[in-house]
């Protein structure tokens, strides 16, 4: 897990009780503080490092999502890693399906699963599903147009990550690029058909999913992913001409289309 300033303290709380509900639970949990913190978010990870075998390591400054888990992934001590984001729930039996699958296939170097999408409560009416394809073979051709994984769901070999680079300076898509270069490598992806976290999204979710800003780094991972090899020239313009002009929309159009047709209804 990684955690900065900005994050709210009561959903880093929440998401850390998800894990201690949870019925089984990980041998260490480490936990990046990226930059200094609020006193806030100090005093939650006061009190779960009672509670949980939590190891906390610090950044001397902000330095990004991927960057952070690099450096935490390089903390850990097991092989078999499971990634979490500090505001989102997990299932309760989230660890224990995972685990349950990768003890029957040895094949699998990185196993994600479905997540429900919801604003301010998982009860609410709004709640939508974020579904990504369960089989390897589907995984990749998905992953020729979209992330076919949930970042936060998944467990994965650290040996497998550190051989094709670990996380690298990729921002807002440290995981797709990832993916890719893991896919590019050889290595063997499933999802699981259940849903392993309630991940918190709302308006801010799908601010961070537009501008200019945004669709200039996505225009940059995209290239990228065609100077590796992973997309032809067809899905390279495909893919520029299908979600730029996302990124550029008003952020209440971006809502409806994500809503209404890149999600699917509870």
């Amino acid at each position: 897990m990684s955690v900065y300033k900005h994050d709210i303290a009561a959903d880093f709380g929440t998401a850390l009780n998800s894990i201690v509900d949870n019925n089984l639970w990980p041998n260490e949990i480490v936990l990046v503080c990226d930059g200094s913190l609020n006193a806030e978010l100090e005093h939650t990870i006061e009190r779960y490092v009672k509670v949980l075998p939590l190891n906390v390591y610090r950044l001397t400054k902000n330095v990004g999502l991927g960057q952070a888990l690099a450096y935490g992934l390089n903390q850990c001590q097991y092989d078999w890693i499971a990634r979490f984001d500090a505001d989102d729930i997990c299932a309760t039996d989230r660890f224990e399906k995972q685990i349950h699958w990768l003890m029957n296939d040895s094949s699998i170097d990185v196993l994600g699963g479905q997540i429900i999408e919801f604003n301010k409560s998982i009860s609410e009416v709004s709640t939508v599903y974020k579904k990504v394809p369960l089989e390897h073979s589907a995984i990749y051709n998905y992953a020729q147009s979209r992330n076919p994984m949930n970042h936060m769901t998944v467990m994965f070999r650290k040996s497998a990550v550190l051989h094709v680079g670990g996380y690298q300076h990729s921002p807002l898509f440290e995981d797709y690029d990832l993916w890719v270069r893991m896919l590019l490598a050889g290595y063997t992806f499933a999802n699981l058909e259940d849903v392993l976290v309630y991940a918190r999204a709302g308006d801010s979710l799908y601010e961070r999913r537009g501008g200019f800003s945004y669709a200039k780094k996505e225009a940059s991972v995209q290239y990228r992913f065609y100077k590796l090899g992973f997309l032809s020239t067809y899905h390279l313009i495909k893919n520029l001409a299908v979600r730029l002009p996302i990124r550029l929309l008003p952020n209440s159009f971006r809502r409806t289309l994500y809503s209404n047709f890149l999600r699917q209804r509870k």
